[in-house]
Protein backbone atom coordinates (compact mmCIF):
# COMPACT_ATOMS: atom_id res chain seq x y z
CA UNK A 1 0.00 0.00 0.00
CA UNK A 2 1.34 3.42 -0.97
CA UNK A 3 1.97 5.78 1.56
CA UNK A 4 0.13 8.86 -0.01
CA UNK A 5 -2.95 6.46 0.45
CA UNK A 6 -2.76 6.10 3.88
CA UNK A 7 -2.49 9.61 4.75
CA UNK A 8 -5.72 9.83 2.52
CA UNK A 9 -6.63 7.33 4.65
CA UNK A 10 -5.93 8.98 7.85
CA UNK A 11 -7.31 12.38 6.91
CA UNK A 12 -10.50 10.39 6.20
CA UNK A 13 -10.23 8.59 9.95
CA UNK A 14 -9.40 11.89 11.32
CA UNK A 15 -12.92 13.49 9.64
CA UNK A 16 -14.93 10.92 10.56
CA UNK A 17 -15.16 9.55 6.99
CA UNK A 18 -13.83 6.27 6.97
CA UNK A 19 -15.32 2.98 5.82
CA UNK A 20 -15.18 -0.15 8.11
CA UNK A 21 -12.89 -2.44 5.58
CA UNK A 22 -10.48 1.14 5.02
CA UNK A 23 -10.10 1.20 8.55
CA UNK A 24 -9.14 -2.46 9.02
CA UNK A 25 -6.48 -1.65 6.14
CA UNK A 26 -5.21 1.66 8.07
CA UNK A 27 -4.91 -0.21 11.29
CA UNK A 28 -3.45 -2.79 9.84
CA UNK A 29 -0.59 -0.51 7.85
CA UNK A 30 0.06 1.38 11.13
CA UNK A 31 0.49 -1.45 13.01
CA UNK A 32 3.91 -2.35 10.63
CA UNK A 33 4.94 0.91 9.73
CA UNK A 34 6.05 3.46 12.38
CA UNK A 35 6.38 6.15 9.73
CA UNK A 36 3.08 6.10 8.94
CA UNK A 37 2.24 5.28 12.91
CA UNK A 38 4.04 8.66 13.51
CA UNK A 39 2.28 10.65 11.56
CA UNK A 40 -0.94 9.47 12.68
CA UNK A 41 -0.34 10.44 15.91
CA UNK A 42 0.99 13.76 14.84
CA UNK A 43 -2.38 14.61 12.86
CA UNK A 44 -4.79 13.04 15.43
CA UNK A 45 -3.13 15.64 17.86
CA UNK A 46 -3.12 18.79 16.01
CA UNK A 47 -6.97 18.04 14.69
CA UNK A 48 -7.75 17.56 18.76
CA UNK A 49 -5.58 21.09 19.56
CA UNK A 50 -7.54 22.86 16.47
CA UNK A 51 -11.05 21.74 17.64
CA UNK A 52 -10.08 22.93 21.05
CA UNK A 53 -9.30 26.72 19.76
CA UNK A 54 -12.40 29.12 19.77
CA UNK A 55 -13.73 30.94 16.73
CA UNK A 56 -12.74 34.33 16.16
CA UNK A 57 -15.33 36.31 14.44
CA UNK A 58 -14.08 40.26 13.33
CA UNK A 59 -16.69 42.69 14.47
CA UNK A 60 -19.28 43.96 11.02
CA UNK A 61 -18.17 47.14 10.43
CA UNK A 62 -14.19 45.15 10.41
CA UNK A 63 -13.94 46.22 6.52
CA UNK A 64 -15.47 49.72 6.63
CA UNK A 65 -12.32 50.40 9.50
CA UNK A 66 -9.61 48.59 7.07
CA UNK A 67 -11.06 50.68 4.13
CA UNK A 68 -11.06 53.89 6.00
CA UNK A 69 -7.49 53.25 7.56
CA UNK A 70 -6.11 52.50 3.78
CA UNK A 71 -7.91 55.65 2.38
CA UNK A 72 -10.35 53.77 0.11
CA UNK A 73 -13.86 54.40 -0.34
CA UNK A 74 -16.01 51.83 -0.92
CA UNK A 75 -17.99 51.50 -4.00
CA UNK A 76 -20.31 49.28 -5.29
CA UNK A 77 -19.15 46.63 -8.21
CA UNK A 78 -22.14 47.86 -9.67
CA UNK A 79 -21.60 51.76 -9.67
CA UNK A 80 -18.24 50.97 -11.65
CA UNK A 81 -19.42 48.79 -14.18
CA UNK A 82 -22.72 50.97 -14.47
CA UNK A 83 -20.26 53.96 -15.29
CA UNK A 84 -18.58 51.84 -17.81
CA UNK A 85 -21.19 50.40 -19.22
CA UNK A 86 -22.88 53.88 -19.81
CA UNK A 87 -19.38 55.26 -20.98
CA UNK A 88 -19.73 52.69 -23.60
CA UNK A 89 -23.06 53.24 -25.22
CA UNK A 90 -22.57 56.94 -25.27
CA UNK A 91 -19.68 56.28 -27.50
CA UNK A 92 -21.63 53.87 -29.48
CA UNK A 93 -24.28 56.20 -29.84
CA UNK A 94 -22.34 58.87 -30.77
CA UNK A 95 -20.67 56.91 -33.38
CA UNK A 96 -23.84 55.73 -34.81
CA UNK A 97 -25.15 59.33 -34.83
CA UNK A 98 -22.24 60.89 -36.23
CA UNK A 99 -20.03 58.64 -38.17
CA UNK A 100 -20.38 57.29 -41.77
CA UNK A 101 -19.58 54.12 -41.02
CA UNK A 102 -22.69 52.22 -39.69
CA UNK A 103 -24.16 53.25 -42.95
CA UNK A 104 -20.91 51.82 -45.00
CA UNK A 105 -21.26 48.82 -43.18
CA UNK A 106 -24.85 48.81 -43.87
CA UNK A 107 -24.17 49.32 -47.51
CA UNK A 108 -21.86 46.53 -47.33
CA UNK A 109 -24.20 43.80 -45.71
CA UNK A 110 -26.77 44.75 -47.93
CA UNK A 111 -25.09 43.48 -50.87
CA UNK A 112 -23.22 41.05 -49.39
CA UNK A 113 -25.80 39.15 -47.23
CA UNK A 114 -29.36 39.37 -47.92
CA UNK A 115 -30.29 37.34 -45.42
CA UNK A 116 -28.50 39.83 -42.32
CA UNK A 117 -30.42 42.60 -44.40
CA UNK A 118 -33.70 41.88 -42.11
CA UNK A 119 -31.62 41.75 -38.68
CA UNK A 120 -29.88 44.80 -39.61
CA UNK A 121 -33.17 46.95 -40.42
CA UNK A 122 -34.50 45.62 -37.14
CA UNK A 123 -31.54 46.50 -35.37
CA UNK A 124 -31.20 50.08 -37.10
CA UNK A 125 -34.65 50.69 -36.02
CA UNK A 126 -34.11 50.35 -32.95
CA UNK A 127 -30.66 52.36 -32.41
CA UNK A 128 -32.36 55.13 -34.28
CA UNK A 129 -35.28 54.83 -31.88
CA UNK A 130 -32.63 55.27 -29.18
CA UNK A 131 -30.78 57.66 -30.33
CA UNK A 132 -33.36 59.93 -31.17
CA UNK A 133 -34.55 59.17 -27.59
CA UNK A 134 -31.37 59.83 -26.18
CA UNK A 135 -29.87 62.70 -28.16
CA UNK A 136 -31.67 65.26 -26.51
CA UNK A 137 -30.95 63.93 -23.04
CA UNK A 138 -27.69 64.41 -23.56
CA UNK A 139 -26.84 67.06 -24.89
CA UNK A 140 -28.98 68.89 -22.68
CA UNK A 141 -26.72 68.29 -19.69
CA UNK A 142 -24.28 66.20 -17.81
CA UNK A 143 -24.92 64.86 -14.80
CA UNK A 144 -24.62 61.99 -12.43
CA UNK A 145 -28.00 60.55 -14.13
CA UNK A 146 -26.70 60.40 -17.24
CA UNK A 147 -24.66 56.65 -16.39
CA UNK A 148 -28.03 55.55 -15.19
CA UNK A 149 -30.00 56.73 -17.93
CA UNK A 150 -27.43 55.21 -20.29
CA UNK A 151 -27.17 51.85 -18.52
CA UNK A 152 -31.02 51.69 -18.58
CA UNK A 153 -30.92 52.32 -22.80
CA UNK A 154 -28.31 49.83 -22.91
CA UNK A 155 -30.35 47.00 -21.29
CA UNK A 156 -33.39 47.98 -23.47
CA UNK A 157 -31.37 48.21 -26.38
CA UNK A 158 -29.94 44.68 -25.72
CA UNK A 159 -33.36 43.01 -24.89
CA UNK A 160 -35.36 44.78 -27.99
CA UNK A 161 -31.78 43.63 -30.32
CA UNK A 162 -32.19 40.27 -29.07
CA UNK A 163 -36.23 39.93 -29.32
CA UNK A 164 -35.51 40.72 -33.02
CA UNK A 165 -32.90 38.47 -33.62
CA UNK A 166 -34.31 35.97 -31.99
CA UNK A 167 -38.13 36.51 -34.23
CA UNK A 168 -35.77 36.06 -37.35
CA UNK A 169 -34.17 32.78 -35.89
CA UNK A 170 -38.14 31.50 -35.48
CA UNK A 171 -39.44 32.23 -39.05
CA UNK A 172 -36.07 30.52 -40.29
CA UNK A 173 -36.85 27.21 -38.55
Amino acid sequence: MKHKEIERLIQKGLDGELKPNDKARLDNHLARCHDCATFHQEMSQTTRLVRQLGEIHPRADFNARILARLGIRQRFAWTKAGIVFAGSWVAVLLLFTYSSLPTRILGWLTTSFPSIVRVSEKAELVITSLSQVLTPILKSSLSNANPVIGLVFSILFIYFLGKALQKEVKCKA
